[in-house]
């Protein structure tokens, strides 16, 4: 609730001590340098960032020697930035000395695996944020809530109206409140102003814009820390004068800075605070009144507009980035899959991914080795989007290197599985099934890792799930020392196919939500079975896409058929 024309306390000592603050607000940001020379400038904008190879880390280091979670920045009570090592395999160097945790200032260097991390502190514009000593109070100030009115007069409303025109369109966040910090200054007659955005985090307020110090003079504002946090945090319009009816009690602050009038508004726009506005006279004589003010907040207003504006014309280039970004990984991880349909004497296979989330976490693959047998491979990674699909791009580079001629299938299939234990999160494993065909003996020998029983069709008129009489081995990616088994299969002497699928076939829902489930793929499998093994793969899909009609896809549909003549 806002306080008109009484006197605010300043915190005392002791409750300074319980929640103190820095005095001087910096932001601060990280410069990574690559080996190759790249360079990236990474803002710690958040209280803490966690840096490390893993894809979910605030920080993404694309460096093989560094561990997944491998270090954290983090501010303390007092604002300082600290950086602390998470257990890392290769340690963390702060200036070339190992540390497990270390304060950090400007122009202190961070090695972490091959890169180095330099820190570049920005302060905010000659901004210092100070509280007057101790038990002292602020005199003649006022305060207005947030659920106030504004009074203001008809020429007021008039200049707003004015004034909207002149900020609108600047689409630019620092163009935008050098404008508005200029107009404030016309309109109010300030002396000095500054504007500063809030970004959401502890020690994140950032002074943009200030007007009316004299650099040459190492000038700056000194501003009560107190009245910004109450015109951040609670919304108020905060008004204090150097003279006023009354008592009079000025504070440490506005005597040591020759302030005469001075004033703090939101900058709050939709019940969202974006930031503050401030400003003073020094030198020109008057204080400010109530519509003063008012009007001091109805810019502040504005500038949350643009702000607003602003924040969604940078979240719409930054989906169209993204979404670009996402288009090039979707063609680059199309061709990751195999180019064309795989036709050889008296074999053919077609395959066909439909991905949940534009990027696809399945992987499927057919190629012949040089002994003229043909690895086979359908697999589903853990998860859906960029994470998965990059696990699935590194298997598909494992498997082509791993498959090859006169390779042994358990060995291959247990190096993969060390592979994936080693370099993915906790959470990330691939169900597959990892098989090759010989087309002289009609014999499949394969290994499943926990993935779902291929349908068999062993002829034109009948199709059946193939069965087994053990359990399927544990998906890869669980247990690094897991004992794989091979298992064999022989096509009868006449036409036979085999369907491979993933989990997002029989899970597709439809409005209703029930699943597609395996009887019904079985069903359309058996309708289907006479056609062309790429006929049997684009009706499968289209008997899947009928079920589920307008029901979004969530997840990664991927069906291969192989025919042995």
């Amino acid at each position: 609730m806002g306080l008109t024309g009484t006197k605010s306390t300043i915190p005392t000592n002791q409750e300074r001590a319980a929640g103190s603050a820095p005095a001087l607000d910096v932001m601060a940001h990280l410069m990574v340098h690559y080996p190759d020379g790249r360079q990236v400038r990474f803002p710690l904008v958040k209280s803490e960032v966690v840096v490390g190879r893993d894809a979910t880390c605030d920080l993404a280091l694309q460096d093989a020697i560094t561990s997944r979670q491998h270090a954290r920045f983090y501010r303390d009570d007092q604002g300082r930035l600290w950086v602390a090592d998470l257990k890392s395999k290769n340690g963390l160097l702060v200036n070339d000395r190992h540390v497990d945790a270390s304060p950090l200032t400007g122009g202190d260097r961070i090695a972490i695996g091959t890169c180095n991390l330099v820190v570049h502190e920005e302060p905010g514009h000659d901004v210092r944020l100070h509280e007057p000593l101790a038990d002292t109070q602020i005199g003649a100030t006022s305060a207005w809530g947030a659920s106030q009115n504004f009074e203001l007069s008809q020429r007021r409303l008039q200049s707003l109206y004015e004034l909207n025109d002149r900020l609108t369109g600047r689409l630019d966040r620092d163009d935008l409140l050098k404008e508005l910090l200029q107009v404030c200054r016309e309109q109010l007659g300030l002396d000095r102003a500054g504007i500063a955005v809030w970004r959401g985090e502890p020690h994140s307020l950032e002074w943009v814009e200030i007007g009316g110090i004299d650099k040459s003079r190492d000038e700056g504002l000194t501003i009560s820390r107190s009245i910004v946090d109450r015109a951040l945090h609670q919304g108020e319009r905060i008004l204090f004068n150097d003279k006023s009816p009354g008592e009079f009690d000025p504070t440490a602050s506005i005597i040591s800075n020759n302030i005469r009038s001075a004033m703090c508004v939101p900058m709050a726009y939709l019940q969202r605070v974006r930031g503050v506005i401030y400003g003073d006279r020094i030198v020109s004589t008057g204080g400010f009144k109530k519509e003063d003010i008012d009007f001091f907040a109805a810019l502040g207003r504005l500038g949350a507009m643009g702000l607003a504006t602003v924040q969604l014309v940078e979240e719409t280039k930054q989906r169209e980035r993204v979404d670009y970004q996402i288009g090039l990984a979707r063609q680059i991880q199309t061709r990751l899959f195999p180019a064309e349909s795989l036709r050889l004497p008296g074999l053919s296979i077609d395959a066909l991914n439909d991905p949940g989330q534009r990027i696809s976490g399945d992987y499927y693959d057919y190629f012949e080795r040089d002994d003229g047998k043909v690895v086979i491979v359908m697999a589903d990674v853990a998860g859906k989007g960029i994470p998965a699909s990059l696990l699935m791009a590194n298997l598909q580079a494992a498997v082509r290197v791993t498959l090859q001629k006169d390779a042994d299938l358990v060995g291959s299939v247990t190096a993969l599985n060390r592979l994936i234990c080693q370099n993915a999160g906790d959470d990330r494993f691939v169900t597959a099934i990892f098989g090759i065909l010989d087309r002289e003996t009609r014999e499949f020998k394969y290994v499943n890792a926990g993935h779902h029983l291929p349908f068999l069709i062993r002829n034109r008129a009948d199709s059946g799930i193939l069965k087994e009489a053990i359990d399927a081995d544990l998906p890869i990616g669980i247990d690094i020392d897991y004992p794989y088994r091979e298992r064999s299969l022989v096509f009868e002497d006449r036409p036979t196919m085999m369907i491979l699928y993933t989990d997002g076939v029989i899970d597709a829902e439809n409005e209703s939500g029930d699943m597609y489930e395996e009887s019904r793929f079985a069903q359309a499998i058996a309708n289907n079975v006479a056609q062309p093994t790429d006929e049997v793969v684009t009706r499968l899909r289209r008997s899947i896409k009928q079920f589920t009609r307008n029901t979004p896809q969530t997840d990664d549909i991927t069906i291969m058929a192989v025919e042995l003549e």
